[in-house]
């Protein structure tokens, strides 16, 4: 193993760089008869011993029941014997750059606890100084006295993960009904698929999923209660932007008019054609000057494309700053006229990438999840 190693006390700060790339092996798995949380729990335990390995740090973790906004704090203890109590908080799978934006906008000076972290987002993690610990080993942790950087350490773990990557796509617009009509968890599985528009088979093999994962647990009467609706949108958005969108039918297109203007001739029409992103948050004077145009449209309805082309005098662009997608929804059921539900204008807001967008986005989270909460 070839590692390029540096370590340099300047002012009490301690610098660690692995760039080569090493092995872990962890034989953790999660079986039948653990809970994810009783494994989340476990794999948390041993990685404080595998930092002990990589980065010669001592690290606690002390739990703390009463926080709403973070899971913990790890407590660490350096050889010089500095101490650190820093927040943190777990999540399953990290693997774009806009949910290290979010992550930052929501928490920022949380360290972020994940699964695996790839020397690329690694990198993007020091560049916007989001502290984080992944489960092989590699970190990345700046506070005064102490700067801790390691990357390229590889978990060879094969344990069966039951995260939100595991969602199907039926089970995703079961989520993304609830969170648009919260009461629907507490109906009979024949009317959750009718208004998520799966197959019967699919919204009960949903239901069953999301209680093993915690989204919602079941009462003695056999009530459905919803727990923590920001697990909720957050299964939503990374599932939407990195399963359900990319297979969408999505036209991109440019017009003569300025974009402003363009939006303004605009006209949608009730389950035909609904703002989406930027321009659905504009219309609901959230403070966001639109950069772009999304326009959700019923593609089954070749009039609807015919109609919306000749009136805003579309052209196909690649470049261009309109964006046409496919309405996936039951638009009968889930009504937001003349926009599309919360939950998607989060979700395409956060999908910009763009620090731009993050405060409203992180308006409109508060404001989604507080209804979520009081109406289911």
């Amino acid at each position: 193993m070839d590692i390029d190693y540096l370590m340099d006390k300047v002012h009490n700060l301690i610098v660690f760089k692995y760039v080569e790339k090493t092995t872990y092996t962890d034989n953790l798995t999660l079986g039948e008869d653990m809970s994810l949380k009783q494994y989340e729990s476990q794999s948390l335990h041993k990685l404080v011993e595998i930092l002990q390995r990589t980065a010669g740090l001592t690290i606690q973790v002390l739990e703390d029941t009463t926080a709403r906004d973070h899971d913990g704090y790890l407590r660490i203890r350096t050889d010089e014997g500095q101490c650190f109590d820093l927040p943190y908080e777990a999540k399953g799978i990290v693997d774009r750059r806009d949910q290290l934006l979010t992550f930052k906008a929501l928490q920022n000076g949380t360290v972020l606890i994940t699964r695996s972290m790839s020397s690329a987002m690694a990198e993007q993690c020091r560049e916007l100084n989001i502290q984080f610990i992944d489960h092989a080993g590699n970190c990345f942790l700046r506070q005064s006295g102490l700067y801790v950087f390691i990357v390229g350490v590889k978990d060879t773990t094969k344990a069966e993960q039951v995260a939100t990557r595991g969602l199907t796509p039926a089970a995703l617009r079961v989520v993304f009904a609830i969170l648009a009509q919260p009461s629907i968890l507490n109906s009979n599985v024949r009317r959750i698929a009718e208004v998520s528009l799966v197959s019967h088979g699919a919204a009960g093999a949903a239901l069953i999923v999301l209680e093993e994962i915690g989204f919602f647990t079941t009462a003695g009467t056999g009530r459905r209660v919803l727990t923590t609706p920001e697990r909720w949108l957050d299964a939503w958005t990374e599932g939407y932007l990195g399963r359900i969108r990319p297979k969408l039918e999505r036209h991109r297109m440019s017009s003569p008019a300025s974009l402003p203007a363009t939006i303004q001739r605009v006209s949608p029409q009730i389950r035909e054609v609904a703002l989406g992103g930027e321009a659905a948050a504009a219309y609901r004077d959230m403070g966001l000057k639109p950069g772009t145009l999304t326009l959700y449209i019923d593609l089954n309805e070749p009039n609807v494309m015919r109609n919306l082309v000749q009136e805003l005098k579309l052209r196909r662009d690649p470049e261009g700053k309109i964006e046409v997608v496919n309405m996936f929804w039951n638009a009968n059921e889930l009504q937001s006229f003349p926009t599309v539900p919360d939950a998607l204008i989060y979700a395409d807001l956060i999908g910009t990438g763009e620090e731009r967008t993050m405060e409203i986005a992180t308006y409109l989270r508060k404001e989604i999840c507080k209804y979520v909460a009081s109406e289911a």
